[in-house]
């Protein structure tokens, strides 16, 4: 298009991805990456299959497509660095730098890679953190709203001093749960289990008890989903199992007072939130549907309880008094909100939303499919709703610390 934003024209029609355009020096030219639907999958599934892309041109009057490369890999952010020579980032066995016309560069990850003019030099970032999950300030939108990456899931104390969290990179793998201090020091693996994935655990308002699911989760990749809602105490002891093993449960939440979780079940045709009594083993339904309810919140300091459903169309917040009265949309956006969490004094909600679409390419992410999502929070009534994060990475499943809380 023209700089104006007029003279829209697509070139290229193609049943695959294609991203990362950059001009020729003449201006006649554009090179780009190239991958297939199928290995585009490989790409950005957790389960991390290397996949093959390749490097191609088009010449920008007639339209006509060249390719550039041909070996296996996965291949990145090609610029032209003379009018015969194009360099571009390589995933593969021997990651690194590569050029067109066979020669190698350096070795190592290197994202997207870009040249200086005289092609001497390169500008690239990549993930430096020593070790996984993450423990790390982040930047805000809103100084009132302190930041911490970190690893999916987390779950702090009563007292700030000590979270939990998964210890995979997503929940489609096989999780355990570590404990670790509230700076990310002194980890320590609490549970796991040899072939269940224990999934979202949550800490008890009162300090003594962690709740998670556990078994097989995402049926639509990994096949039937069967887990159950577990409790143990903070050291891992007193393992005990609230459901009945025939479904698919997940992602427990306390009530205030410790002695009722809220979980979510999905079954063929029917999803229900349950609200289950701790001790007797009682429970009723608080909503269901052949919609999805998923990801209830209990607030700390009211029978309500925040879930998102896609009863509307997308997925939305939703709020319900823990009678099952009283239901509430807190959310009207464009694109998905999910993951929602309440601050410990109950007067905000920070949750997951890709109202502002994709920003960037979902090639690029390997071991993601999501190129979107951002942290945004708003007050318990749906009100001030505001984005914490604006970028190209997913941000998703929130937690409050109580040091943070504002």
């Amino acid at each position: 298009m023209r700089a104006d934003g007029s003279g829209v024209r697509r070139l290229t029609n193609l049943d695959a991805v294609a991203g990362s355009p950059r001009w020729s020096p003449d201006g006649k030219v554009i090179v780009f990456s190239f991958a297939t639907l199928d290995e585009t999958f490989k790409i950005t599934t957790p389960q991390r299959l290397l996949g093959t892309s390749h490097i191609q041109s088009i010449d920008v009057a007639s339209g006509k497509i060249t390719e550039l490369t041909a070996v296996a890999g996965e291949k990145r952010s090609p610029q032209f660095l003379s009018t015969t020579r194009i360099g571009y980032a390589l995933e593969a066995q021997d990651s690194g730098i590569e050029f067109t016309e066979g020669s190698s560069g350096s070795r190592g990850e290197f994202k997207n890679p870009t040249w200086s003019s005289d092609g001497q030099r390169l500008l690239f970032h990549r993930d430096v953190e020593p070790s996984w999950p993450p423990h790390r300030r982040w930047s805000s939108l809103d100084p009132r709203f302190q930041l911490v990456r970190t690893g999916v899931f987390s779950s702090w104390s009563p007292d700030g001093k000590r979270m939990i969290s998964n210890d995979q990179t997503a929940g489609i793998l096989h999780n355990s749960i570590l404990m670790m201090d509230a700076d990310g020091a002194h980890r320590e693996t609490i549970y796991t289990h040899p072939e269940k994935s224990a999934l979202a655990p949550v800490w008890s308002y009162q300090g003594d008890r962690i709740a998670f699911a556990l078994g097989q989760f995402f049926q639509t990749i990994k096949g039937p989903a069967r887990a159950d809602i577990v409790t143990m105490r903070v050291d891992g002891s007193e393992l005990r199992t609230l459901t009945d093993g025939a479904s698919n449960y997940g992602f427990p939440s306390w009530s205030s007072d410790g002695q009722q979780l809220v979980y979510r079940e999905v079954t063929s045709g029917r999803n229900t939130l349950y609200i289950q009594e701790l001790w007797t083993g009682a429970r009723r339904v608080l909503i269901e549907g052949s919609h999805h309810l998923n990801f209830p919140a209990w607030s700390p300091t009211a029978d309500v309880i925040a879930f998102t459903s896609n009863k509307d169309g997308d997925y939305e917040i939703y709020t319900i008094d823990a009678d099952g009265t009283n239901l509430r949309r807190l959310t009207h956006s464009a694109g998905n909100d999910a993951h929602c969490a309440w601050s410990r004094d109950g007067q905000w909600i920070a949750f997951s939303s890709a109202r502002g679409g994709f920003k960037d390419e979902g090639s690029l992410y390997k071991a993601n499919p999501q190129a979107y999502g951002e942290i945004f929070v708003m007050r318990s009534d749906g009100s001030e709703q505001h984005a914490l994060t604006d970028d190209q990475f997913e941000e998703a499943t929130p937690g409050w610390s109580p040091w943070q809380d504002r």
